[in-house]
């Protein structure tokens, strides 16, 4: 399978402050909270407290929920160009938040071996 990526324009935090989930790119019901990410510029805006400042990379390629080994292979390419991510699977889609610093290279890295 070939694997197509797009990195979003905007920057994007996690935040849990379970008041502005409704300004979210994805949410998370969590025990002990909510995650909400959402985009710097709406965190700042809403003088919300957040950390992991991150560009989104999307995959673009539609996979299935049972696919296997799509987050293994992408998370094991970024690690071994030491590059950190957070994976989030979406019903057709995964999203890869990546240092915001490291976005273009993650992007590059991973475009060049699909």
């Amino acid at each position: 399978m070939s694997l197509q990526f797009y990195l979003l324009p905007k920057n994007y935090v996690f935040t849990k402050n379970l008041e502005y989930n409704k300004h979210s790119l994805l949410f998370f019901n969590e025990s002990t909270h909510n995650t909400s990410i959402i985009e710097k510029s709406k965190a700042i805006k809403l003088n919300v407290e957040y950390r992991f400042e991150s560009k989104c990379i999307k995959l673009l390629t539609k996979t299935k929920l049972t696919d296997i080994g799509i987050s293994s292979k992408v998370s094991s390419i970024l690690a071994s160009n030491d590059i950190p991510c957070n994976i989030i699977s979406g019903y057709e889609n995964d999203y890869f938040f990546i240092p915001f610093k490291e976005g273009l290279k993650a992007l590059k890295i991973l475009n060049s071996l699909s």
